[in-house]
C-alpha cells in the first residue's frame, strides 16, 4: 500500500479534530466512473434540496457515498425498487427506517444512464412535517415503525406480525395515532399521508427551469457593480462575460484561479476605475466543457471562444492577469493570439510539474503530479475530497487553513474571506454544479504549458509571494530567469493569495508598464 500523500495527511489532521474519518486513499482510488457521473448529476440536480436524498443504480446500489463518515447521513448500500410500478414511487422500509422511492428519472434530462432511482429518507420528524395538518404531532419511534410499514402497503395484521407484535397491540397503537393525525380511519389516514408526503417530496427534487447559479451569486456580491453579459458568436458556445471596474476602460482579462472566479477585494471597484481598468472575466468552471473532453480539446475550444469573444468586446490589445491555475490557461491563450495581448501578469504562478534545477524537496503540487501520472483514477477520488469539503464551511475553512498554515499572509486572508462567506458560497457552488472543474485544473497542470509561456511575444511579469506555501518561489524564480525579456517580482508579506493581498500595488505596476494614464472613467 502506497503511503498517504500530503494532501490526504492534511484531511485527515484536520478531521481529527471533529472526531470524522476517510477513507482510505487506496479506497478512494477505487472510485467507479459511473459513481463519479452519479456524484456530478447529483449535486448539480439536488443540491438545494431540503430532504435527505440518494441515488441508486439498476441493481439497487447506492451512488452517492459520504466521504466524511456521519452516520446519521448514511443510506443503506443496497434498496431494490419495486417492479411494476404505475406511478413510478412507493415506500419502503429498510433497516427500521422509511424510504421514499422515484423511478422516473428520465425527468431529469441529464441523468446518467445507470442512475434507476431517487431515494428520499423519511424520518418521523419529516412525515409530520409534510403532513398538512399535523406539522406539529411527535410520533414515538413504535408509532414511526408501525406507521412507515403501513404507507410500505401491508396490512395491520401483517406489520403487527413483521415487528413481533400482537394484531390487539398495533391495532390500539393505530387508534393513538389516528388521534394525533386528526383521522376517523387507517384508510383515510394512509391515503392522505400518501398523497401528501408524494406532493410534497415531488415539489422538492423534481428538476426547475435551468438557472444560472453562478450568475446569480456574483450579483449577490457584487451588486451594480458587475455587468453581466452573455455572448454567442456564430455556432459557438455561449460565453458569460462578467465586467468590473471603469466601462471604457483599458480591458484587462483575468484568469481566475481553481478556487473562485472572483477577486476578493474590498476596494478592487474603486481601484480599477480610479486607474481606468475595464476588469474582465469569463468563468470557465461553468462553460460545460469540464469532465467532457480531453485536456487538449478542451483547452483549444475555450481559447477560441475566448478570443471570439474579446474580438467582439474590443478593439484594444488586452492586458492578461492570470492568478495561480489560471496561469496555464492564460499562457495557451497569450501564445494563439499574440495580435490581442500586450502584458501577461502571472500571480502565485503554480510549479510545473519537473521544477527547474535547484528546487526543494516535492510540495504538495508536485507529490499530485506524480500521483496522478501513475494513476489517473487519483484525480477521480482528490476531486470527490475536495467537492466533500468544498461544500460544508467549516471543513473548508480548516482544510484550507492547513494547507495555507505556513503563509500568515494567507492564514490571515482566509479569515477575512470566510468571516464575510463568499469564498464558501463560491467552493460550494462549485463543487455542486461544476462538480469537474478541479478535474480539469489539475489535469491542465500536468501538460507542457510552460512551453507556451515561452512561446510567447508579449512582455511577461511575473510576481510572487516570498512566502508562497504552494509554490516555493525559487522555483518560480527560476522559471523567469529563463526567459530574458520576463520580469520577477517578489513580495513581502504575501503568500499563494498575493493578488487579494497586494491588489493595488499590482495594478500600479501593469499600468506602469503599459504607460497608462491614470484617468478615472
Amino acid at each position: 500500500m502506497t503511503p498517504p500523500s500530503q494532501f490526504i495527511q492534511i484531511l485527515t489532521t484536520v478531521l481529527k479534530k471533529d472526531r470524522l474519518a476517510l477513507p482510505s486513499e487506496d479506497a478512494l482510488l477505487h472510485l467507479r466512473e459511473d459513481e463519479a457521473s452519479s456524484e456530478q448529476f447529483f449535486f448539480r440536480s439536488f443540491s438545494n434540496c431540503r430532504l435527505p436524498a440518494n441515488l441508486y443504480d439498476h441493481d439497487g446500489n447506492r451512488q452517492i457515498h459520504s466521504i466524511v463518515s456521519q452516520s446519521d447521513s448514511l443510506f443503506p448500500p443496497v434498496i431494490h425498487m419495486p417492479g411494476n410500478l404505475a406511478s413510478g414511487c412507493t415506500f419502503v422500509v429498510v433497516d427500521e427506517r422509511l424510504y421514499f422511492l422515484y423511478d422516473r428519472v428520465e425527468r431529469w434530462s441529464d441523468v446518467p444512464d445507470h442512475v434507476a432511482f431517487v431515494a428520499v429518507r423519511l424520518d418521523a420528524e419529516r412525515i409530520a412535517a409534510l403532513a398538512e395538518n399535523a406539522t406539529d404531532v411527535r410520533l414515538t419511534p413504535s408509532e414511526y415503525l408501525l406507521l412507515s410499514h403501513l404507507l410500505t402497503g401491508l396490512d395491520l395484521k401483517t406489520a403487527a406480525a413483521r415487528l413481533g407484535a400482537s394484531y390487539d397491540t398495533k391495532r390500539k397503537q393505530i387508534q393513538v395515532i389516528l388521534d394525533k393525525m386528526g383521522c376517523k380511519t387507517q384508510t383515510v389516514l394512509l391515503r392522505n399521508l400518501s398523497l401528501e408526503i408524494t406532493a410534497g417530496i415531488l415539489d422538492e427534487i423534481l428538476p426547475l427551469q435551468k438557472r444560472d447559479f453562478e450568475t446569480a451569486l456574483v450579483k449577490r456580491q457584487f451588486g451594480k457593480d458587475v455587468i453581466v453579459n452573455t455572448i454567442s458568436i456564430g455556432d459557438g458556445i455561449d460565453v458569460p462575460v462578467w465586467e468590473f471596474g471603469a466601462r471604457r476602460g483599458r480591458p484587462v482579462l483575468y484568469f481566475h484561479s481553481m478556487l473562485a472566479p472572483v477577486v476578493f477585494h474590498d476596494e478592487m471597484i474603486d481601484t480599477l476605475k480610479e486607474n481606468g481598468l475595464r476588469w474582465l472575466v469569463v468563468p470557465r468552471h461553468f462553460l460545460g466543457f469540464e469532465g467532457n473532453l480531453d485536456v487538449q480539446t478542451r483547452l483549444a475550444r475555450l481559447t477560441r471562444a475566448l478570443s471570439d469573444t474579446m474580438e467582439y468586446l474590443t478593439d484594444e490589445p488586452l492586458i492578461c492577469v492570470a492568478e495561480s491555475a489560471g496561469v496555464t490557461w492564460a499562457a495557451h491563450f497569450a501564445r494563439h493570439n499574440p495580435h490581442m495581448v500586450s502584458q501577461l501578469v502571472l500571480a502565485a504562478t503554480p510549479q510545473v510539474f519537473k521544477p527547474e534545477p535547484g528546487s526543494h524537496n516535492p510540495t504538495i503540487f508536485i507529490e499530485m503530479s506524480q500521483r496522478v501520472r501513475r494513476d489517473e483514477r487519483v484525480i477521480a477520488g482528490l476531486t470527490q475530497i475536495y467537492n466533500a469539503f468544498s461544500r460544508v464551511p467549516v471543513l473548508a475553512k480548516k482544510g484550507l487553513a492547513h494547507l495555507y498554515r505556513k503563509s500568515a499572509a494567507d492564514t490571515a486572508c482566509l479569515e477575512t474571506f470566510f468571516r464575510h462567506t463568499h469564498l464558501s458560497d463560491w467552493l460550494r457552488l462549485i463543487a455542486n454544479h461544476a462538480t469537474f472543474a478541479s478535474v480539469d485544473e489539475i489535469a491542465n497542470l500536468q501538460r507542457d504549458w510552460l512551453g507556451d509561456l515561452k512561446k510567447t511575444t508579449c512582455r511577461v511579469t511575473f510576481v510572487h509571494g516570498e512566502e508562497d506555501p504552494i509554490s516555493p518561489i525559487e522555483d518560480i524564480q527560476a522559471i523567469a530567469e529563463t526567459m530574458p525579456e520576463a520580469s520577477f517580482h517578489a513580495f513581502e508579506n504575501a503568500g499563494h493569495l498575493i493578488l487579494t493581498q497586494h491588489f493595488k500595488a499590482l495594478v500600479s505596476q501593469m499600468i506602469a508598464h503599459e504607460g497608462l494614464a491614470h484617468a478615472a472613467s
